[in-house]
C-alpha cells in the first residue's frame, strides 16, 4: 500500500464531486449534514495520505490542492452558520 498518492486523489476527487452535486441543487435530503461532514473530512484525509506518498512534485501539488479545498469548504460552513450550529 504505497499508492497514497492515488488514495489522495480519490479523496480529492470525491470532494469535487460531492462540491458540484450540492453547488447544482441536488437534495441528499435526511443524508445532508453526513454529507457536509463528507466533504469536509475527504480533503482532510486527502492531505493525510499526500503526506505519506511519495516525493515529487505530485505529492506536493495533492497536498495543495487537498489544503485548498479544505479552506474552502470550512470558510464556507463558517459563511453559511453551520459551523456554529
Amino acid at each position: 500500500m504505497k499508492n497514497y498518492n492515488v488514495f489522495s486523489t480519490i479523496c480529492l476527487g470525491a470532494f469535487i464531486i460531492l462540491f458540484s452535486l450540492i453547488i447544482n441543487g441536488v437534495s441528499f435530503g435526511s443524508l445532508g449534514k453526513i454529507a457536509i461532514i463528507s466533504m469536509f473530512l475527504f480533503p482532510l484525509l486527502g492531505a493525510v495520505f499526500g503526506m505519506k506518498g511519495k516525493k515529487g512534485i505530485g505529492k506536493w501539488l495533492l497536498i495543495i490542492l487537498n489544503i485548498l479545498a479544505l479552506i474552502t469548504i470550512g470558510y464556507l460552513l463558517l459563511l453559511s452558520g453551520m459551523g456554529e450550529a
